[in-house]
């Protein structure tokens, strides 16, 4: 799923969980694996940069969001979280502008 979805060079931020022990070695070391130990800390002390809170903060946001979605059908649900990705990455912007934007730079006259 990773060399499926990840672009090579991509750094990978993860706890320790054994599944992710050898993302390093993936396609012969086409990513960078960074490890946050949680029993420790949630931030490694030598690397700010190094952490999983931003994901799994932003999972737990669109969990509460989907959850509230009546009816969430399981079919669809690639195209809610894409909606939720899409509304928070442009939250409180105009969205029909950026719609236009994006239409235009993809389809090109």
């Amino acid at each position: 799923m990773i060399q499926r979805y990840i672009l090579p060079g991509s750094r990978v931020m993860s706890d320790r969980w054994p599944s992710y022990a050898n993302i390093d070695q993936l396609g012969h070391g086409i990513y960078m694996h960074s490890v946050t130990v949680h029993q420790r800390h949630f931030v490694d002390p030598t690397d700010a940069d190094v952490h999983t809170e931003d994901v799994e903060s932003m999972w737990m946001r669109a969990k509460r969001k989907l959850r509230r979605q009546f009816g969430t059908s399981h079919a669809l649900f690639p195209s809610y979280l894409h909606k939720f990705v899409f509304s928070n990455r442009f939250h409180g912007q105009d969205m029909f502008h950026i719609i236009l934007k994006i239409i235009a730079e993809n389809y090109p006259l």
